[in-house]
């Protein structure tokens, strides 16, 4: 791997650990799609939301906010679905819907030593 992809995942993960967030990974698309409307009929709102010509076909993200919490559901149709946001959040909702959580980023179990 060259060196400013190597840099750029580096930042990445370091933001993430120094901003303690956490990451729901390997969610069925069926599922994702699932939780995603049942936060989006309770309430949470869409803040942002990806919308290149390959949206929700090869790749999606959007961001929901209700008050204070916010969740990113990001999809692509190799590894389907992740949620991630701050560590007590994620693991709110993955309690509430028996899902695993991880302390890492949705893309560093792609590093290669």
């Amino acid at each position: 791997m060259d060196i400013f992809p190597r840099l750029v995942r580096a930042v990445a993960k370091a933001k993430f650990r120094l901003m303690g967030l956490a990451t729901i990974r390997d969610v069925p698309t069926d599922q994702f799609n699932a939780l995603l409307q049942s936060l989006v009929d309770a309430g949470w709102q869409p803040q942002s939301a990806y919308s290149g010509v390959d949206a929700w076909i090869d790749y999606g993200r959007v961001v929901l906010k209700k008050g204070p919490k916010r969740l990113k559901f990001e999809w692509d149709n190799w590894t389907e679905g992740s949620i991630e946001g701050r560590k007590a959040v994620v693991t709110e909702f993955a309690a509430a819907h028996d899902l695993t959580v991880v302390n890492e980023w949705r893309w560093s179990e792609y590093d290669h030593a």
